[in-house]
């Protein structure tokens, strides 16, 4: 069976918006009950990533690392932790795995360069007979 996945194309000017919409589908999936893996581009944007969930909202905390395990894993490698549940995809592909989780969250920016890689990935995603959703994110 193949995960639902969400595109969210953020239509903004402010280069933050991204990570900031990461942390927000983070928190919201954590509330939920769910594990997350947040799969960035380099170890540069995972380090990024955990101190902005450190510091996004004062008053939330969420339980992550960069690791393979924990409730809330980030990385950057082709090694995906078991038993997560919610993948939410900063880089620009597909990382490998899909198959293991339960949800997935495609965050585009509206520049050229990451609109044409989001296209990529839906469309492999809808070749592979995903669910595919759609949200237009004005910030």
């Amino acid at each position: 069976m193949t995960a639902p996945v969400n595109f969210y194309i953020l239509h903004t000017t402010n280069w933050q918006a991204k990570d900031h919409l990461a942390c927000q589908l983070v928190e919201k999936a954590w509330q939920q009950g769910n594990s997350i893996y947040i799969h960035t581009n380099s170890l540069v944007a995972a380090q990024h990533i955990d101190i902005l969930l450190w510091t996004y909202k004062e008053e939330s905390f969420l339980p992550h690392n960069i690791s393979s395990t924990g409730p809330i894993c980030i990385g950057y490698t082709e090694e995906v932790p078991e038993n997560m549940d919610v993948l939410i995809n900063l880089s620009e592909v597909v990382p490998p795995c899909i198959s293991k989780f339960k949800r997935i969250a495609e965050i585009v920016d509206d520049i050229e360069p990451a609109r044409e890689a989001g296209r990529r990935r839906y469309k492999f995603y809808k070749q592979q007979g995903h669910e595919l959703q759609k949200y237009n994110i004005n910030r």
